[in-house]
C-alpha cells in the first residue's frame, strides 16, 4: 500500500509539472502478469536524441496498474528536463490512462485518454480519447505478437496558440517482444495514425527496447524511439525525430 500511495503522489506530480514523444508507446510500459493485483515500476535515466537541433535530457517515470480477472487498469507518467544547444532547461512529458477488457483470451477492448506536452515539436497541448479492438495473434514461452486498431479523437495546441485542431484519427500498432532467457527481454512496436479525412496527414513511429534484468526488481534499459509526422503543428522545426533513452527500471 505505501509502494502505490508514493507511485500515484509521483504520477499527480508528472501530470502537474505538464505532459514527451509525439507519439506515446504504452507497449512497452505494460506489466506482464499473470496474477491480479497491484503492479508497476520506477524508472529514471538520460536521453540523447534529435529534433531540429541535437540535445540532451534527463527523464524519470512511473507506471501503475491493477488487474483483476478480466480487466486491466494502467496509469502511466513520465516528466522530462532537456536542453537543447544554449537554450533554457525546457520540460516535456505526458500523462496517459487506458482501460483493458477481456473478451476473449486473444481479444480484449481498450479504451484511453492521454494529455501531452512538448514544446521542442511545436505542441503546446495534445488532448487524446480512444478506443477499439486489441488482437493477440501469437503467445509461446519465449514470443509474444499483438495487434491493435483503435479510432482516436484528437485537439491538439500549437506553441503560439495559432493553430488549434479537432481532428480523427486511426491508430494501428504491431508489438512484439522476445526473452530468449529470463534475465533479458526484447520489445518492438510501430504506430500508423492518419487522419480520416486527410490521408496524407499521418504519423508514423517505431520505438524497439531491450531490457537486462540484473536484480529481482532492478532492471537497466535502452531505447530507440523514431518519430514521422507529416503534418506537424504549425511552428514545429522538423518532422522527423529520434530519440535514445538508457534508464534504470525499479519494478514494485
Amino acid at each position: 500500500m505505501k509502494n502505490l500511495l508514493l507511485s500515484i503522489v509521483f504520477l499527480v506530480f508528472v501530470f502537474i509539472n505538464k505532459a514527451k514523444a509525439q507519439i506515446v508507446n504504452i507497449e512497452s510500459q505494460r506489466y506482464a502478469t499473470d496474477t491480479t493485483g497491484w503492479a508497476g515500476d520506477y524508472n529514471l535515466g538520460f536521453t540523447f536524441g534529435k529534433q531540429k537541433e541535437k540535445y540532451f535530457s534527463f527523464f524519470n517515470s512511473a507506471h501503475v496498474q491493477y488487474k483483476s480477472k478480466r480487466s486491466l487498469y494502467l496509469l502511466l507518467g513520465s516528466l522530462d528536463i532537456l536542453k537543447k544547444g544554449n537554450e533554457k532547461f525546457v520540460n516535456a512529458g505526458f500523462f496517459h490512462f487506458r482501460y483493458n477488457y477481456k473478451i476473449k483470451h486473444w481479444l480484449r477492448w481498450e479504451a484511453f485518454t492521454q494529455v501531452q506536452y512538448n514544446k521542442l515539436i511545436g505542441l503546446r497541448m495534445r488532448y487524446l480519447l480512444g478506443t477499439g479492438p486489441r488482437f493477440k495473434l501469437v503467445q509461446i514461452e519465449k514470443f509474444k505478437t499483438y495487434l491493435g486498431t483503435l479510432y482516436m479523437l484528437e485537439y491538439e495546441i500549437n506553441n503560439d496558440k495559432s493553430q488549434k485542431l479537432l481532428q480523427g484519427r486511426f491508430s494501428a500498432y504491431l508489438s512484439f517482444s522476445i526473452r530468449p532467457i529470463k534475465t533479458i527481454e526484447f520489445i518492438s512496436t510501430t504506430y500508423y495514425q492518419p487522419r480520416f479525412d486527410e490521408i496524407k496527414d499521418y504519423r508514423i513511429a517505431t520505438e524497439n527496447a531491450i531490457l537486462f534484468k540484473f536484480h529481482r526488481i532492478l532492471s537497466f534499459g535502452m531505447n530507440f524511439k523514431l518519430n514521422y509526422d507529416a503534418a506537424p503543428p504549425v511552428g514545429a522545426p522538423t518532422k522527423l525525430t529520434y530519440q535514445l533513452d538508457n534508464k534504470f527500471k525499479i519494478d514494485f
